[in-house]
């Protein structure tokens, strides 16, 4: 044998190396295709096939020796007649210029979440553009992965707490018909505080789900009142300084009701603290700053104001410039200057105003 020949390199198989990068796509579960540098469909894999076959595909060869880019600008240049048309070209758009990007070595990788309904239900795909070096030049692999079951769990999990969240409220509601029913003055307290709290919370754009569990935990802040007696609750005159520490007890009291139960907020804390405050001057635990949760934060300015601006066993009520006074005097210090701000803004509003 000539020895030089034995030793020349073999040359690569182009039908063995597409042989083997068949087999490796088709061993995936998302929908590959791949694509070459002028985004002319090259390859796709088996889950590609399937998923075509199932769900009315037309393309000749499954879209093979069709190029990507051409079909996603046919798809958005299309004139929507309905709804879930114009959302298709919307996705081809988003969709045609991360394959550009990919392709131009613009970006490293293109991802969107998108829907796609099928025939029979609705899906949600992941799409990721990655690049794919080769001999002709820069290309890529377009995978489409199926989110349906995941997104329907999350359905599944968002129904549950949604559910619980019905649950928790109704416990909540029904602690405060109890409180009602034994003192009116402070359910009607608490409900007022609970609306100048979701004002405060709409102004700070605190997330739904969070703004919830606020409008719970301050609908029931004064739940501890309950050991209080009522004869110290409506009394017109000074109360003795026993007294006195008997009606401060009542954050303490509250907290210990409420932490037996598994809510999803932190309404024991908001309870336990809506009576601290900023400068660590407060009770019962004379918290300061980010100790206390910015809920009691809330809380804590709102029940102020409404306590000044509301008629009391032991005063009439005062005027709505003397509430802001006391917010003003205390801003950064005692009361929390962001919730501060946002109340004022609520009650500087016109419709707050004219209410």
């Amino acid at each position: 044998m000539d020895a030089t020949a034995a030793s020349a390199p073999a040359i690569p198989d182009p039908d063995a190396n597409a042989t083997n990068s068949q087999a490796l796509i088709d061993a995936l579960t998302a929908h590959v295709a791949l694509v070459d540098r002028s985004a002319t469909i090259v390859a796709v894999n088996r889950a590609w096939r399937q998923f075509a076959d199932a769900n009315g595909g037309c393309l000749p060869e499954h879209g093979i020796g069709q190029n990507y880019l051409a079909l996603l600008d046919g798809m958005r240049r299309c004139s929507p007649h309905t709804a879930k048309e114009a959302e298709d070209a919307a996705i081809a758009r988003r969709v045609a210029a991360g394959l550009r990007q990919v392709l131009s070595g613009d970006a490293d990788c293109f991802r969107m979440e998108y829907p796609c309904d099928g025939p029979g239900e609705a899906h949600w795909f992941l799409l990721t553009i990655t690049p794919l070096p080769h001999a002709g030049g820069l290309g890529a692999v377009v995978a489409h992965e199926d989110l349906t079951a995941l997104k329907r769990a999350q359905d599944r999990a968002l129904e549950h707490s949604a559910q619980l969240a019905a649950s928790f409220s109704g416990t909540v509601n029904a602690i405060a018909r109890f409180i009602e029913k034994r003192d009116p003055y402070t359910a009607g307290h608490q409900q007022q505080v609970a609306r100048l709290c979701d004002a405060i919370a709409r102004r700070l754009e605190l997330p739904d789900e969070r703004r919830q569990g606020l409008l719970l935990g301050a609908s029931i802040h004064d739940i501890g009142k309950i050991s209080v007696p009522l004869d110290i609750l409506a009394r017109p005159g000074r109360l003795s300084r026993p007294e006195h520490e008997i009606i401060r007890a009542h954050p303490q009291t509250g907290c210990e009701i409420l932490e037996g139960i598994d809510f999803p907020w932190p309404i024991a804390d908001m309870v336990h603290q809506h009576h601290e405050r900023l400068d660590g001057s407060g009770y019962p635990q004379g918290l300061a700053g980010e100790a206390i949760c910015l809920e009691a934060r809330i809380i804590c300015v709102a029940d102020v104001f409404d306590a000044i601006t509301s008629h009391r066993p032991y005063r009439a009520a005062r005027s709505h410039a003397e509430g802001v006074d006391e917010l003003l005097a205390g801003r950064g210090t005692r009361y929390d200057s962001t919730v501060v701000d946002a109340l004022l803004a609520h009650l500087q509003a016109p419709a707050t105003v004219a209410a």
